[in-house]
């Protein structure tokens, strides 16, 4: 009881250490560099995650990972989630405008620029390299990516099982990702809320 409290004691004090805050000017500059993340969701994810948890400590990485795991929930894009739901804490709707335009810029600009060169250089043997190059990077980067998120989870553990327990879901009897994602949200909560009784429970036990 003595070493889970002194465990509790030490998880609390290092989340109190994150009580960095982010500027809407620093907002900006993190979703611009962010939305001009190749690789997709998971790339954009990977800058999010350096950014806010291991180079400015404003969130921890369970918090981060919280939010993630409800932006797959809501109806609509996850890193547009993401965004709105950082910017509204560092900046409250002024943040929110500021990062979602941030994140957004890069791609608007690139998928025009891109759109123009196609229409000149779709005849060229330059697509050609497509496949070979820039394609296998981006599978790497997203590799890499999911394998530095999930380290976390990757041991023995209940999240361990759900996520087992979800991907099989996925895989094998096709069932819908946003009813994996909720049901799963919903074990969560009731394990969350069982965890806490058991750690009320242990601390009145030490208080006697």
């Amino acid at each position: 009881m003595v070493e889970s409290s002194l465990k509790r004691g030490e998880d609390k004090e290092q989340r109190g250490n994150y009580t960095t805050r982010v500027t809407r000017g620093e907002l900006f500059s993190i979703f611009l560099r962010a939305g001009l993340a190749f690789g997709g969701g998971l790339g954009i994810l990977a800058v999010l995650e350096e950014e806010l948890v291991a180079k400015r400590r404003a969130v921890t990485r369970e918090e981060f990972l919280t939010i993630y795991g409800i932006g797959r929930i809501v109806p609509s894009g996850t890193m547009t989630a993401l965004a709105v739901a950082y910017g509204y804490t560092f900046g409250g709707l002024s943040g929110t405008v500021i990062a979602l335009a941030a994140l957004s810029l890069p791609a608007f600009v690139l998928t025009i620029a891109l759109t123009i060169a196609y229409h000149y250089l779709r005849n060229s043997r330059l697509f050609d390299l497509l496949p070979v190059t820039i394609m296998p990077a981006a599978l790497a980067l997203i590799v890499v990516v999911a394998l530095k998120l999930g380290k976390d989870v990757f041991r023995p553990s209940r999240e361990l099982i759900l996520a087992g327990v979800a991907f099989a879901l996925a895989l094998f009897l096709r069932l819908n990702p946003a009813l994996i994602l909720l049901a799963g949200g919903v074990l969560g909560a009731f394990a969350l809320q069982k965890a806490e009784e058991e750690n009320d429970t242990e601390e009145k036990d030490s208080g006697k």
